[in-house]
């Protein structure tokens, strides 16, 4: 039972490889201060903000497949360590203090334009539009629709009976300091209304594709779309998804210039 709980708040820190210092070479380190930590992001170029929010026990770097077709479209780009990951501190985190970082680190960037983030990272995104930080436009890559789900499929695979599942759901309930319900849909959806790219392999063998058809159901301006043989992280360094995201993010911020544009034009 520890061993379910520590899994969805103790995370493995990922070692810092020469891939991953190689991503971050020509990137501008940023210190950002949250909840008595330090966080660390990554920064490149000039332009309209992007933040990229990598998944759990992953770290930035394992997002810079997005950097340079982000970087020649114009934008400038950030990517997060989340707590207890990669190069900031903390030894302990969870989907609700990502969420909760998100938005600190959103306050200190200023206006974003856009974010793209995978699995948790989703989840942790979706709890900041909830909270007020706005964008044009978002990517979700294999992203959790329901922490209650989520954590209720990881206890089945333990191999819990009910009892034990529904008093290792309270004692991450009180660790997060929330019921898991806070990160389900219900208690999120209302951040949810801005354009959104959803893509998800059926065949992801870590988070179900059924979460990414429940995320898209509840999202009105949401396309999914159904990326055959990326996997849950092979998606990370799929050239087509990287381009799919860009072009998503472009064609969402020209439609909003065209409207607003349109819209000062017939006021006037």
């Amino acid at each position: 039972m520890d061993m379910i709980l520590q899994a969805f708040t103790r995370p493995q820190r990922q070692v810092e490889t020469e891939d991953d210092k190689k991503a971050l070479a020509q990137a501008r380190p940023v210190t950002i201060p949250y909840a008595g930590l330090e966080l660390r992001a990554w920064t490149w170029g000039q332009g309209p903000q992007v933040l990229l929010l990598h998944g759990w026990e992953s770290r930035a770097s394992h997002m810079a497949g997005f950097v340079a077709p982000l970087l020649r479209a114009g934008f400038s780009v950030t990517a997060l360590d989340a707590p207890a990951h990669g190069a900031s501190q903390g030894e302990t985190t969870n989907v609700l203090d990502y969420g909760k970082a998100v938005v600190a680190v959103a306050k200190h960037l200023g206006t974003l334009t856009a974010t793209i983030a995978h699995s948790v990272g989703s989840a942790a995104s979706l709890y900041a539009f909830a909270q007020g930080v706005q964008v044009k436009a978002s990517v979700h890559l294999c992203g959790p629709a329901s922490l209650t789900r989520v954590f209720q499929h990881a206890a089945r695979a333990g191999g819990l009976d009910e009892a034990t599942r529904q008093q290792l759901e309270d004692m991450l309930a009180s660790s997060i300091g929330a019921p898991l319900s806070s990160m389900d849909l219900s208690q999120l959806q209302h951040g949810m209304r801005h354009p959104a790219l959803i893509l998800h392999d059926p065949e992801d063998k870590e988070m179900p594709y059924t979460e990414s058809q429940a995320l898209a159901a509840a999202w009105p301006q949401a396309s999914l779309v159904a990326s055959a043989g990326t996997g849950h992280r092979r998606i990370l360094r799929t050239p087509e998804i990287h381009a799919a995201a860009v072009s998503f993010i472009i064609n969402k911020l020209a439609a909003d210039i065209v409207e607003r544009v349109v819209g000062a034009g017939e006021a006037s």
